[in-house]
C-alpha cells in the first residue's frame, strides 16, 4: 500500500514539472526560477526591431534650424520667381494693349484728294479730312499738282494720328477738320514751310483762331511760294520767280523738274533742300541730293544758311 501512494507522489511531481516547462516554452522569453526561488522576467532582443534597452535618438537643434531656414528661402525664392512671371505678363499684357490703342487711335491715309483734303480709314470707319489752316491750290489751279504730289510723299500710305483743333469739328461740306501727324510730323506745316500751302482760315480771316495758328502763320511768312506748272497757260509761275526764256526760272535752274533720279524734289524755282535733322542743305549737283528728303525748300544757299542750314561738303 505504501510504494503505490510513493509511486503516485512521483507522478504528480512529474506532470508538475512537466506543466512548468509547458508554460516557459509558452511564454518564450520568460525564464522559470528555480524551485523555492522568486521568480524574474527578461526581455531578449529581436533583430528589426528597437532595442527596448537603446535610447531614443532626438533631432539636432542645429539642423532643425537649417532646414526651416532652407524651406523658407526656397519659398522666398519661388514667390519672388512668381511675382517676376506675373509682372512680365502683365507688362507684356500692357504693351499688347497700347500698341492695340495705338493701332485704333491712329488711321491709313487711303487717298489722297489734293494738298490740303485726304481720305483716311480706321476698320470699317471711313472719313474725310481737311486738314486745319492751310489752304492749296483747287483742280486746275497753278500748284495743283505739286501741292498734291507733296503731300502724298508725306502721308501717302502711311498711318497717321487726327487731332481736333479747329472751332467746329466739320467743315461746310462735311469734312472733318483735324490736323493731320505721321511720325511726329505736322503735314499741313509740312506743306506751308516747303511752299506748297498758305496759312489760311485762322483767326485773321473771320474763321476763329486754332491751336497751332502762331506756328502756321510764322512758317508761311518766311516761305517764299514754290513755282508751279500752270496748266492754263502751260508755263511756269510762282511768287518767288518769274519764267525766262529758255526755260529758265529766277532760281537758275534750267530744262525738265524735277531731275531725272529725284526722289524728294523741291520746287525748281526753290531747289536748295534743307533737311531739319541734320542741318544740312543740299543743293542740285551735291552728291547726296536726289536722295536727300528736305524739310525746307530754299531760292539760294544763302537762304538756306540764314535758316541756320549749313551747306553739304559733298
Amino acid at each position: 500500500m505504501r510504494r503505490r501512494t510513493t509511486n503516485g507522489l512521483v507522478a504528480v511531481a512529474a506532470l508538475v514539472g512537466l506543466a512548468a516547462v509547458g508554460g516557459n516554452a509558452a511564454r518564450g522569453t520568460e525564464q522559470v526560477a528555480p524551485f523555492g526561488a522568486g521568480a524574474t522576467a527578461s526581455a531578449t532582443y529581436t533583430p528589426g526591431f528597437a532595442d527596448p534597452s537603446s535610447p531614443v535618438p532626438t533631432e539636432d537643434p542645429e539642423a532643425q534650424q537649417q532646414a526651416a531656414d532652407a524651406k523658407a528661402a526656397a519659398d522666398r525664392t519661388a514667390a519672388a520667381k512668381e511675382a517676376a512671371d506675373k509682372a512680365a505678363a502683365a507688362k507684356a499684357a500692357a504693351a499688347k494693349a497700347a500698341a492695340a490703342q495705338a493701332q485704333a487711335a491712329t488711321w491709313e491715309v487711303t487717298k489722297v484728294v489734293d494738298g490740303d483734303t485726304i481720305w483716311a480709314a480706321r476698320g470699317a470707319e471711313r472719313v474725310k479730312v481737311r486738314l486745319i489752316g492751310i489752304d492749296t491750290p483747287e483742280v486746275g489751279q497753278c500748284g495743283f499738282a505739286e501741292a498734291s504730289r507733296n503731300l502724298r510723299a508725306i502721308i501717302g500710305g502711311q498711318r497717321v494720328t487726327l487731332t481736333p483743333g479747329a472751332q467746329t469739328d466739320l467743315d461746310r461740306y462735311g469734312r472733318l477738320l483735324r490736323y493731320v501727324d505721321v511720325n511726329g510730323v505736322d503735314a499741313g506745316l509740312r506743306q506751308i514751310k516747303q511752299g506748297y500751302a498758305v496759312a489760311r482760315y485762322d483767326s485773321r480771316d473771320g474763321y476763329g483762331a486754332h491751336a497751332r495758328e502762331t506756328a502756321y502763320v510764322r512758317a508761311d511768312a518766311a516761305s517764299p511760294k514754290a513755282a508751279c506748272a500752270d496748266a492754263r497757260a502751260g508755263a511756269t509761275s510762282g511768287s518767288s520767280a518769274a519764267s525766262t526764256a529758255g526755260g529758265t526760272t529766277g532760281s537758275g535752274i534750267s530744262g525738265a523738274w524735277p531731275a531725272p533720279g529725284d526722289r524728294y524734289p523741291c520746287p525748281q524755282a526753290r531747289p536748295v533742300k534743307g533737311n531739319e535733322s541734320s542741318m544740312i542743305a543740299h543743293e542740285p549737283g551735291d552728291r547726296y541730293y536726289d536722295v536727300t528728303k528736305p524739310e525746307q525748300c530754299f531760292a539760294t544757299m544763302s537762304d538756306a544758311e540764314a535758316a541756320g542750314f549749313r551747306p553739304a561738303k559733298v
